[in-house]
């Protein structure tokens, strides 16, 4: 006869049933969730995930489209002032406005705000300086009638200054310099919100132009 003392612990009454119940009670995103730490954590421990490839960045000749999902882009010439306040850039000393004329379509289904993401976040200088590289312009103009920040209405090209205020020793007339195209991507609202918009802007193009010298600050050449 075995001694009870050294019988095996049995499970307590119910524990399993309670601990399925339980589990039925947690939501299936919980379950993708801790699935992806797991698999997340295992990969750290053998030396990370795969990098994933960086998309091509084609160049392409001034005033030559790169039409994207979002907006088609051909940035035409770039034009050195001492200062561009019809434009909406103002230089002060030490500084002067570097402004591209570029063509944008609007290939999206609904109206474009140029200044809140999109030919604001379609366009960056390289090369120029570490203060300028990578920023944002200082201002968006149509170049017809020199509305700040215009909206772009589905299929219809505009011509627009895109200007940056730069330092004076930078850049100057003669030079090359590049600029950087980059495409967004359509975000679509899901759960809560069901709205859209256009985010993660990367390179996709760039373009060489050489800058020619414009006129004094009124712009003229």
């Amino acid at each position: 006869m075995s001694d009870p003392a050294h019988a095996p612990h049995a499970a307590e009454p119910g524990l399993l049933s309670r601990l399925v119940a339980w589990l039925k009670r947690i939501p299936t995103g919980w379950f993708a969730s801790i699935l992806t730490g797991i698999f997340l954590a295992v990969a750290a421990a053998f030396g990370g995930l795969a990098p994933v490839a960086e998309a091509a960045v084609a160049p392409v000749a001034a005033g030559e489209a790169r039409v994207g999902d979002q907006l088609s882009v051909s940035v035409e010439r770039a034009v050195l002032f001492d200062s561009f306040p019809e434009a909406g850039a103002y230089a002060e000393d030490g500084e002067r406005v570097l402004a591209l004329l570029v063509t944008v379509e609007n290939r999206w289904t609904q109206p474009l705000l140029s200044s809140q993401g999109a030919v604001e976040q379609a366009l960056r200088l390289d090369g120029v300086s570490e203060d300028v590289d990578d920023a944002e312009p200082a201002s968006i103009a149509r170049l017809d009638d020199a509305t700040f920040g215009p909206w772009l209405q589905p299929g219809v090209p505009a011509e627009l200054v895109v200007s940056w205020v730069v330092p004076e020793s930078s850049v100057r007339a003669g030079e090359p310099i590049d600029v950087v195209i980059r495409e967004a991507t359509l975000e679509v609202g899901q759960r809560l919100t069901s709205d859209e918009r256009w985010t993660n802007s990367r390179p996709a193009a760039t373009v060489e132009l050489t800058v020619t010298a414009g006129g004094d600050s009124g712009g003229t050449e």
